[in-house]
């Protein structure tokens, strides 16, 4: 049974060329059973809007190297994890000198070896495999300067009912520049100059020269729940000054839809009833 835990499960490092650093991992097995693990380091990148990634036909960067500082592992080796047990595992990245000022991403991979032999060739045990991902920044500036712009802003729908579905904000960041930045702000809803309500955007990682969708914390997509007051409502997109991303805003409406339309089924129905009595012959 593959039952294994890696941390941390992501890396971010900004460093210049020829440098070597270390990161500390850990895996542990949380199973009853031994099992027979390896290693492996694949650059990845960014695929769709919601921070998905390919690992397909994407080639190492030769100035960038990984290796295991372990006196007795090597990346890519098998090696045997006890039961309930833990392993540091020391991942070792060094950029040469003629390293491109620029991002890289990869992917520290765990995964289990089949400990198969001819013995037990009758006997199939899944394999199972966990990563930690790893974004270096390049850069001769502890912070990379950052470009971006916002792509299509909007609140659906436009023009709402008091009751019933929420607003929804949709967007996505354009990344500009060759590292990653993280989407830290809010959306700021207002009315008549009041603020109604404030949403705080999740910091996820858009990649270099790419872009991702806005989230909210804890929503997968960002809303604003009814019952509303009527009016001209206004939404405010704004990030953290660091990122030097301009302001924009997007307009809905919500009306009194759904008391107009049942005061007119009441109006409807009293009015069927007096033609109704109206036309009753007297007796």
């Amino acid at each position: 049974m593959f039952d294994i835990t890696l941390s941390p499960y992501q890396i971010e490092f900004v460093l210049k060329p020829n440098i070597t650093i270390t990161q500390v991992y850990e895996v542990t097995n949380n199973s009853d059973q031994p099992i027979t693990l390896n290693t492996e380091v694949l650059p990845f990148l960014p695929q769709g809007n919601n921070g998905s990634v390919t690992y397909t036909d994407i080639s190492s960067n030769p100035n960038i190297s990984f290796s295991l500082s372990n006196s007795n592992l090597v990346l890519g080796q098998p090696f045997t994890l006890p039961a309930n047990s833990k392993q540091q595992l020391i991942l070792k990245i060094k950029t040469s000198p003629t390293t491109k000022l620029s991002d890289y991403y990869s992917t520290f991979f765990v995964y289990q070896s089949s400990p198969m032999t001819e013995n037990d060739s009758n006997f199939s045990q899944a394999i199972g495999k966990i990563g930690s991902h790893i974004l270096l920044s390049v850069s001769d500036e502890e912070n990379p300067k950052v470009d971006a712009t916002v792509q299509k802003f909007m609140a659906t729908p436009k023009i709402k009912d008091i009751f019933f579905t929420p607003i929804n904000f949709t967007g996505q960041v354009q990344n500009n520049t060759n590292y990653f930045f993280k989407t830290s702000g809010k959306i700021t809803i207002t009315k008549n100059n009041q603020t109604v309500k404030e949403l705080t955007l999740d910091s996820n990682n858009v990649l270099a020269n790419y872009y991702r969708r806005l989230t909210c914390a804890q929503q997968s997509v960002c809303t604003l729940s009814p019952p509303l007051w009527p009016g001209a409502y206004t939404a405010t997109l704004t990030f953290d000054e660091n990122l030097k991303i301009s302001p924009i805003s997007t307009s809905f409406f919500v009306l009194p839809l759904s008391p107009i339309v049942f005061l007119a089924l009441v109006a409807l129905v009293i009015t069927f009833i007096i033609k109704t009595k109206k036309s009753k012959p007297l007796l």
